[in-house]
């Protein structure tokens, strides 16, 4: 199947790879179908993009590699209708904000993205009881520093 974006031109996509979100994202509800597009390959970061409407897509990045100690409150009846069980996990996905400064990029871990990809389907939660927030700094000074760090050698 052959879709038409903005960022990446036309791509020729497989129906396994489409995601559908029943009741769509949250300020984007008639948006149902969206592909996950890595950014490349070894980084945490793809794109949601929409095949409805190509000038939409979401940067969303693999919280775990930011944040190794999110732990999402994710009730089983927010994400059961998806197929998600114990036995089927699931993949978690945080929408990004990109401003001027890359800098202070942040991510919304508040409302994780849940993707089952067994069956395709995925969904936008929104946690009850939780200090998360929808701007969650990706790069702090740890970061910044063990990023520094990098290939020193043990120096």
């Amino acid at each position: 199947m052959r879709i038409q974006t903005e960022r990446f031109g036309e791509l020729n996509i497989s129906r396994e790879e489409i995601l559908r979100f029943s009741h769509g994202l949250p300020g984007f509800l008639k948006e149902v179908e969206f592909v996950l597009i890595p950014h490349g390959e070894d980084s945490p970061f793809a794109f949601l993009q929409s095949l409805m409407t190509p000038q939409l897509a979401f940067l969303v990045v693999n919280p775990f590699v930011f944040f190794p100690d999110y732990n999402a409150p994710i009730h089983i009846n927010q994400i059961s209708h998806i197929g998600i069980n114990e036995a089927n996990i699931g993949e978690i996905w945080t929408i990004v904000t990109v401003p001027e400064n890359l800098e202070n990029m942040t991510t919304n871990l508040l409302a994780p993205i849940v993707i089952n990809r067994k069956n395709g389907e995925a969904v936008q939660v929104v946690l009850d009881k939780t200090n998360y927030t929808t701007k969650h700094r990706l790069f702090t000074a740890a970061t910044k520093a063990s990023a520094g760090n990098a290939g020193k050698g043990g120096e």
